[in-house]
């Protein structure tokens, strides 16, 4: 037997019964963004476009996690991102989740959430020459979110958009992709450079990003580049390992 817990942003209460219908026409039409181990789609409802997420199938251990002990992804996604507008750290807003369940156990969960058609910053990693503004306002976006507490799940470049606005940077950075996030009262410096090692394993450009950082929190940009290098050096390693013996 299947059954649909939904929750929606009272904001959206009147699209509320096209997104009660989602899992039975999210195949049917749209645009696909993003097609690998989770799908994204663009839909559009009364005018207005939104980004629907399908979390692949969990295995069974963690669909007895989602059901008992811990919020699913899409739940995350949707809490998280709207605490994150709650600290003015600009995400997409929230719109929606769905969590599908069979038999009793959490099967697949469903994000919705507003659309943002800004570029992505994942394109810098092929730029030879990526602009300095626009690091300087993308290590400026991850000072303001670590200094709040927030560290991004998944620094990767590609969760962060930009757009050219009227700001002293002269860019607006939107951070995506939040549900593994983690939130504390202090990062410490150790939290931030792990935290900044996962931008980019294109080396040039995160020392560019990390310096730039360090020099907005008054670190000694010799040693953040250090310690994010260290960083990531152990991450590939692990990595490489794991590769190995798979």
């Amino acid at each position: 037997m299947i059954r649909y817990k939904v929750t929606v942003n009272p904001r959206y209460e009147g699209i509320s019964s096209f997104i009660k219908t989602l899992p039975q026409h999210f195949d049917e039409g749209g645009q696909v963004l993003h097609n690998g181990r989770n799908q994204v789609r663009l839909l559009e409802v009364d005018g207005q476009r939104v980004v629907v997420k399908r979390y692949k199938v969990p295995m069974w251990h963690q669909r007895i996690d989602y059901t008992l002990f811990r919020p699913s992804k899409a739940k995350r996604a949707y809490l998280y991102g709207m605490r994150l507008l709650e600290m003015q750290i600009d995400t997409p807003e929230p719109i929606a989740y769905i969590e599908e369940y069979s038999c009793g156990l959490f099967k697949v969960g469903y994000f919705i959430s507003d659309y943002c058609s800004d570029a992505n910053a994942g394109t810098l990693r092929s730029d030879e020459h990526p602009s300095p503004q626009l690091t300087f306002a993308i290590a400026q976006s991850l000072v303001s979110m670590h200094e709040k507490g927030f560290l991004h799940g998944d620094t990767n470049l590609s969760n962060f958009l930009y757009r050219k606005d009227d700001s002293p940077s002269g860019f607006h950075i939107t951070t995506i992709d939040v549900n593994r996030s983690v939130f504390k009262q202090h990062a410490s410096f150790s939290d931030c450079t792990k935290n900044l090692c996962r931008l980019t394993h294109v080396r040039p450009l995160l020392c560019q990003l990390v310096r730039q950082y360090a020099e907005l929190r008054h670190w000694n940009p010799d040693e953040t580049v250090h310690a994010v290098i260290a960083e990531l050096d152990a991450f590939e390693r692990k990595r490489a390992l794991r590769k190995k013996f798979k």
